[in-house]
Order: structure tokens, then sequence, then C-alpha cells
């Protein structure tokens, strides 16, 4: 039975990962539609946020609690993290090749490796630089594949959304100490509801929204980008080891490549393929302890 349950929890991150890895299916119709990628980030935090606050709502009214001074934790996870590293994310996606986009994004493990020395004390041990070498350089394949596109804005955008993508990890860890997930993450996309209202043109958002398909659209990546795949993977990480868990979320960028490849036309050729599969043994690298899965 706990075998079953296992695989079960395996199954669900991997889904998890491919409905990640499949966003661009949804950012770029979003965009060609008219939202910029500001808008498109708000409308994902909206809808998610009131999703979020039904399922709390039935679930156990006692975990909207929080205290006054525990606010900067969330501040932290939706405006520093979630707001900045979407944004970001979108802004990449528009610049670069899907598969680009998705590999600089999956530097974050890296940033979350440096981040977390000085606030964690967690240690720089040999196999972290290593797999940090290795991923460093499939990043550089990636980045000059003549089959890729890659832009100058393009990058700087795509180690952005990295490092916002890394900041929920701390954030989140820290306010993990105090708080159930559902709670952390509800006011994560409450506070970033609140970070993106002024910067996203309201006014042109409602005409986008007046629109019934722009509004499924907008409920379809809140529900299918954000909802779904967190849900499966918080229930995945109660079955697995984290360790594992991050192995299999290598599936995104893999996911990613693939769409980018069938669905917009964009030829990977042989050094793109290396970067990701370089990028991949990297995360294996970092994430695999022979000792009994524990962190080194």
């Amino acid at each position: 039975m706990n075998r079953i349950k296992a695989h079960l929890g395996e199954a669900a991150i991997l889904l998890a990962a491919v409905l990640w890895g499949c966003i661009s299916l949804f950012s770029r119709n979003m965009a060609t539609r008219g939202f910029t990628s500001t808008q498109m980030v708000a409308v994902r935090a909206l809808f998610t946020a009131l999703i979020l606050a039904i399922i709390l709502l039935v679930k156990d009214p006692k975990l909207f609690r929080v205290r006054l001074r525990d606010l900067w934790l969330f501040l932290g996870s939706g405006i520093c993290s979630f707001l900045f590293f979407n944004i970001c994310y979108m802004n990449s996606l528009v610049e670069n090749s899907v598969s680009v986009a998705c590999i600089l994004m999956y530097t974050s493990p890296f940033w979350v490796l440096f981040l977390s020395v000085p606030i964690f004390k967690e240690r720089f041990t040999v196999r972290r630089v290593l797999a940090l070498a290795i991923a460093f350089a499939g990043c550089v394949f990636v980045s000059v594949s003549p089959t890729l596109t890659l832009t100058k804005l393009g990058l700087i955008f795509g180690l952005l959304s990295g490092f916002g993508y890394a900041l929920y990890s701390i954030f989140g860890k820290l306010a993990a100490k105090r708080y159930h997930t559902m709670t952390i993450t509800f006011y994560t996309f409450l506070f970033a509801v609140f970070g993106v209202l002024p910067l996203c043109n309201l006014p042109s958002l409602l005409t986008l929204m007046a629109t019934p398909a722009n509004t499924l659209w907008s409920l379809s990546i809140a529900v299918f980008e954000t909802v779904l795949p967190y849900m499966l993977y918080t229930y995945g990480l109660s079955k697995t080891a984290a360790g594992k868990a991050a192995v299999l979320c290598i599936a995104e960028p893999v996911v990613a490549a693939v769409i980018g490849t069938l669905v917009f036309a964009e030829y990977m050729g042989p050094l793109g393929i290396l970067g990701i599969v370089l990028v991949a043994i990297g995360l294996i690298v970092l994430e695999h302890n022979p000792n009994n899965s524990k962190r080194q």
C-alpha cells in the first residue's frame, strides 16, 4: 500500500511538472489576444486567489488567520517572488524560444543554493559545486545554439525569472514554520494581486475581460497553470521525498522544449538538446544524496 501511495505521489508531481511546462500554450495565445505580460500575471493571481479563498472557506476558515507581524513573509512570497518571477518569465517567453526561457527559469535551484548558505546556514558542498558547473554549461549550450532564439533582454529576464522563482522557496520555507501550506499560498496570491493591479493598466484589462473568450483563457491559465499543478505537487510532496520531487520536476523544461518544437516550430538542434540534457543532469546531481535522501 505504501508503495502504491508513493507511486501515486510521483505521478502527481510529474503531472504538475507537465502542466507547468505547458504555460506557453496559454501565455502566447493570450499575448495574441492583446494581454500584456503584466496583465497575464494579474488575471492569474486574481483568479487563483479567488479559487483558493473558496477552497479555504470549505476546508477550514481558521486557515485564514495570520499574525500582522508575519505579513512581510507573504509580501515577500507574493510580490518579491511570484509577481516578480512571473513578469520576468512572461517577458522571457516573449523574447526567447520557449525551451530557452524555461531552461533559464530552471536556474532557480542554484539561486536557492546560493541564498540558503547565508540564510539557512547550509553547506556549500563539492557535489553542489559540481551540479552548478554542469547546469551552467547546459545553459551556455542552450544560449549559443544557433537554432534557438535568445536576446540580451531575454537573457536578463530569464535569469531574473530564476531568481524570483527561487525567492519563493526562501520565503515559503520561512513561512512554513508557522502556517499551513494552503494559508501561505492564498496570501501569496492575495498580495500578488495588490502588487500587480497598479501595474497592469486596469481599464485596458477590464476591456479585454469583457470578451467571454478572454475571460475563459484567464480562468484557464489560473486553473491549469497554478491551482491544479500546485494541488498535485502538494499532494505528491506528502508521499514523496523532496529530492525525488525536484528531480521529477525536470519534466517541466523537457515538456516546454517539446511544445516549442511541435507547436511553435522551434528547432532545438544538437547544442540545444545537449544543453537541456546537461541542465537535467545538473539538477539530478544537486538533488541526489546517497544518505537516505537527506540534504547534504
